[in-house]
């Protein structure tokens, strides 16, 4: 048995630490599960699914070439698309249990829970040894984001986030293009969204009795003990501190994943919120983030402006565009070089051109010097199947880091104040209280 206390809380090394076998121990039952396993296909994977409601189910549906060998999910009524397509596929409740029983018949599993599990059911699948693909943003909390990455190194598995605009041809371009010279050097850049599309700037909800097809307990998961309370399941929860990351963690690794790629935006960096109605259950219904970036290598330093919400009115209209072009509401980019501006369309870098329409005509394009994939989903199987490269969102070199990068906002967001980010040491310069959201406390569950 694990020596600590499973009434209480672990801190983030003690979480580490704790056996799953021994956390496994007081799992429930397998709910609803099909007398036998599904057969292994030949060539195929055997995936192994976790959260497969919404966006669950666009990624099962993204892996389900492969052999489908268990499904898991806290919600009866949520889950009950994925499990009628798979009627015969053993059905789970809880991860640890169907990690117990069917961890040697599994090759690689799909996470996508809420941002707040993440982590630890992505710890559980890397020490068993699994390849894993991870909804965005990867983790709650920078300290997460940071073990993952270490333990992902350590297991040598095969890792994707589910940021899929990085594996499209917009991405790509605005790379080639950038390191081309097509704009000259790049002093800033502005993204903005339409979310918060959740309630945010609100008190907690009021308490509900627990639905019959929810497990309440093992949806909060690590997360501190609360009553059920009405509309948080199964979306809304994104807008509340204890459990989302925001519109910055929901979007920002769509909408800045090219820049962070493109312009190496680690490192230490000064973050300046300014947020409009949070409150200290919720995040806030419109901001804006903007960061300074010191030199990086080569790289000069760099502004990234980030707006959010009713924000949006504060995007500055870049003056190339055309005056019968509108913004884009629910999410858009531009970038500002000293010999033009580069103008990304859509939230996933989807159509990249330089501005005005002239400079657009007159550009000769590079040549493409980046490989390109068939989407997220496919180059990760490939690559756990051994015949193709590494994933590009993989957690060890891009999407753990990328991932701090939001989460750096969204916690100067909680802070309501700047904060200077000291990197090499994962804190806030002067600011010891921001300690206990950079690292999470967990509840055996």
């Amino acid at each position: 048995m694990s020596k600590f206390n499973f009434s209480g809380k672990l801190n983030r090394r003690d979480f580490l630490t704790v056996s799953a076998g021994a956390i496994a121990a007081s799992a429930l039952p397998g709910w609803l599960r099909a007398a036998e396993s599904a057969a292994a296909a030949p060539g195929k994977l055997r995936v192994a699914c976790i959260g497969v409601s919404r966006q669950g189910f666009s990624n099962l549906r993204g892996v389900a070439g492969e052999n489908i060998v268990a499904l898991c999910d806290v919600d009866a009524a949520a889950a009950r698309g994925a499990f009628n397509l798979y009627p015969d596929v053993p059905r789970y409740r809880d991860y640890r249990q169907m990690f117990n029983e069917l961890a040697d018949q599994i090759d690689a599993v799909v996470i996508s829970t809420p941002d707040h599990t993440h982590f630890p059911a992505a710890m559980r699948a890397l020490e068993a040894g699994k390849h894993i693909y991870v909804e965005k943003p990867l983790t709650h909390t920078i300290g997460e984001a940071r073990a993952l990455r270490a333990a992902a190194r350590q297991a040598g598995v095969v890792t994707q986030m589910g940021n899929q605009g990085h594996a499209n041809e917009g991405t790509r371009l605005v790379r080639e293009w950038i390191e081309a010279g097509a704009i000259g050097t790049v002093r800033e850049i502005h993204a903005w969204t339409n979310r918060p599309i959740w309630p945010q700037g609100v008190d907690w909800p009021a308490e509900k009795p627990v639905p019959d097809t929810l497990d309440w307990n093992l949806w909060l998961g690590t997360a501190p003990w609360d009553e059920y309370r009405e509309r948080i399941v199964p979306f809304n929860w994104r807008g509340y501190w204890r459990y989302g990351c925001g519109a910055l963690g929901d979007m920002g690794c769509h909408l800045l994943d090219a820049a962070f790629w493109t312009l190496n935006l680690r490192g230490n960096c000064r973050v300046t919120p300014t947020i409009e109605g949070a409150t200290e259950a919720s995040g806030p219904k419109g901001a804006t983030v903007v960061y300074e970036f010191p030199a990086r290598g080569d790289l000069p330093p760099v502004k990234l402006y980030w707006y959010e919400g009713s924000h949006f009115k504060h995007v500055p209209r870049p003056p190339e565009l055309e005056a019968d072009k509108e913004l884009s509401a629910t999410g858009s980019a531009y970038y500002r070089g000293d010999k033009g501006v580069l103008f990304v369309a859509g939230s996933y870098s989807d159509s990249p051109r330089l501005i005005p329409e002239t400079a657009m005509k007159e550009f000769k394009r590079p040549e493409k010097t980046i490989p390109r994939t068939r989407g997220a989903h496919r180059e990760w199987l490939d690559a756990c199947k051994g015949i193709g490269p590494t994933p590009g969102s993989n957690i060890v070199d891009h999407s753990a880091e990328m991932t701090e990068l939001c989460l750096i906002g969204q916690l100067a967001m909680q802070l309501n104040q700047p904060i200077d980010w000291d990197a090499a040491n994962a804190r806030c310069v002067g600011l010891p209280e921001a300690d206990a959201l950079i690292h999470s406390e967990y509840r055996i569950f």
